[in-house]
């Protein structure tokens, strides 16, 4: 017990510091499959009640990939970009839309009386790599746009921003 009081004693400053800054959290796929994953939730949802702003960025591949295979599409890439055919973008949208309710629902679940909030929506804008090296991308893009403000304004309301691989475009 005492071991416990003395390191609580010691990470008060840490905790102090880091109060009110904003931390971005990039979940791999990998991560969401992973059998610590219930423990990486924990530890979120530990950080946003100790006043940290927070900002997670998901990934998707293995789920994307395993959305492939079972429809019988195969992957293709060129600089290691996905190229995302219309076969390949509903895997995509499948695959990203699942996890990112996944992930939402788990963060919502009430820890200790503390409910948290998980906002998204359009706050990438993309734009369309288009062709390169005679290689057409199809409906993978590249950033456009961060809407900077509303994410501002989100993370003041305590909110959690979950951001996912797919970008909107005008």
């Amino acid at each position: 017990m005492l071991d416990y009081v003395n390191w609580f004693r010691h990470s008060t400053p840490y905790i102090n510091q880091h109060r009110d800054c904003t931390f971005v959290l990039m979940l791999p796929g990998e991560a969401m499959i992973h059998a610590n994953f219930s423990n990486i939730i924990h530890d979120i949802m530990l950080l946003s009640s100790l006043g940290v702003r927070l900002v997670l960025v998901h990934g998707s591949r293995p789920q994307i990939e395993e959305r492939l295979a079972a429809r019988g599409v195969q992957s293709r890439y060129h600089n290691d970009l996905r190229v995302t055919d219309l076969d390949t973008l509903g895997c995509v949208i499948d695959a990203v839309g699942s996890l990112r309710n996944a992930i939402g629902a788990r963060l919502c679940t009430q820890q200790s009386g503390n409910r948290l909030r998980v906002v998204g929506g359009n706050l990438v804008t993309a734009k369309p790599i288009g062709v390169v090296d005679g290689v057409d991308f199809h409906h993978t893009g590249e950033v456009r746009r961060i809407d900077r403000k509303a994410i501002t304004r989100h993370l003041a309301d305590d909110d959690i921003v979950l951001l996912s691989s797919p970008g909107y475009s005008p």
